[in-house]
């Protein structure tokens, strides 16, 4: 049996999937499970790949994606029916903002179960505020307030190579850029789902405002922070946009989370799942897995590890309990707003992803210009459009 994981930015991830993997072998030593590590990119051309060739382009049994991913492989018939795999899956043990990350959009059939979930929020060193007089509650709570406190950390530090922000994961993301763009008022899709919106004044400008700290240079675009046992930034930021605790979880940090600068109504929920691929010939092998691994103690240890959510609504209120700044991740989580179950919701992300990374470039060769982004953008709005004439 075979599971393709996704690739993580901090390697605790890769080492907590071993140990459980290990754990699941001792129990089930007639079950051979193996794993492999694949990017976002890899793992959605091999997809494709395997529907376009399934004799000479393997596929795992068990894959770990994006909730958001599932309505469009379970479309192409590339997942399995979940009932038909795991048959005591119960979609009440679950809140109800994942519920839609596990079906298509006009049925009910699951394809996918919820595993961990994380949501983008501001680090900020504790010490580096209270140093230059800033107030949490204050600087942070819209973003010209961030970024009035990123022009004051610049221009009281000076040591080399320590910036006012950094990116958790050394780049910027759709994951991030999408809260700004609520915060203009927009979004990427119209209400009704049939238009892309990228173009639109309020989206253009939240992704905008999302480019501004670059554009001043408060942060640095590529950054290598990453190490074992996760990300580290002590030294090198005052503050981190990320979706996890810098560092790795149980270490003592200078860093206390706060919800990200203007969001209020509500919060990027990120959700992976687990679903079993319908060419898989080992269905039986996959479902007793997944009932091993989603238990309320193996997903909440799984997640702990590398400082990520359990899915599961008993291991979830466990984990807020006990973790660092409980109270922030409990108002995060209040006002959830997960991807919509369209179809054309990822190939969209995608489509920004590049967008913003060749807008990083660009700003890096001191190139960079509006009409040049808002050119792309417009150009993946055409692609998204096409996308949802045809669905």
């Amino acid at each position: 049996m075979l599971i393709w994981l996704l690739a993580d930015s901090d390697t605790g991830k890769f080492a907590a999937f071993k140990n459980l993997l290990n754990i699941f072998s001792a129990h089930y030593p007639d079950i051979k499970a193996d794993f492999r590590v694949l990017t976002r990119r890899s793992m959605w051309r091999r997809l494709f790949a395997h529907l376009r060739d399934s004799k000479n382009s393997e596929s795992a049994d068990i894959i770990e994606l994006p909730n958001s991913w599932t309505a469009v492989f379970a479309k192409l018939g590339l997942l399995a029916e979940i009932g038909g795999v795991y048959e005591s899956f119960n979609p009440a043990r679950y809140p109800d903002f994942l519920k839609k990350g596990c079906v298509t959009k006009d049925s009910d059939i699951v394809y996918s179960v919820p595993w961990w979930m994380e949501s983008p929020a501001l680090f900020y060193r504790t010490d580096e505020f209270k140093k230059r007089g800033l107030r949490p509650e204050i600087s942070l709570a819209d973003w010209q307030g961030f970024m009035s406190a990123c022009e004051r950390l610049a221009a009281g530090s000076k040591r080399r190579g320590f910036y006012p922000v950094m990116y958790g994961d050394g780049r910027m993301s759709a994951a991030h850029a999408l809260p700004c763009i609520w915060n203009r008022g927009g979004g990427i899709f119209s209400d009704d789902l049939n238009r892309c919106t990228f173009s639109k004044e309020e989206a253009v400008k939240g992704l905008e405002d999302y480019l501004e700290p670059a554009l001043k240079g408060y942060l640095p675009l590529f950054s290598d922070t990453v190490m074992e046992g996760g990300p580290f930034f002590e030294d090198s930021a005052a503050m981190v946009l990320g979706t996890r605790f810098p560092g790795p979880p149980g270490r003592k940090t200078c860093f206390a989370p706060a919800r990200l600068p203007g969001a209020r109504q509500k919060e990027h929920i990120l959700g992976y799942n687990l679903a079993v691929a319908a060419g898989s010939s080992s269905f039986k092998e996959a479902g007793v897995f997944l009932k091993w691994a989603l238990s309320a103690e193996n997903c909440r240890s799984f997640a702990s590890a590398f400082g990520a959510f359990p899915c599961l609504k008993q291991a979830f209120e466990e984990t807020l309990e006990n973790v660092r700044g409980g109270e922030v991740w409990r108002n995060i989580f209040s006002s959830p707003a997960a991807p919509p179950c369209a179809s054309v919701y990822p190939t969209a992300e995608l489509l920004l992803d590049k967008a913003l990374w060749h807008a990083s470039l660009r700003i890096a060769r001191q190139a960079y210009n509006r009409e040049d982004f808002l050119r792309e953008l417009i150009i993946a709005q055409g692609e998204i459009d096409y996308l949802l004439s045809l669905y």
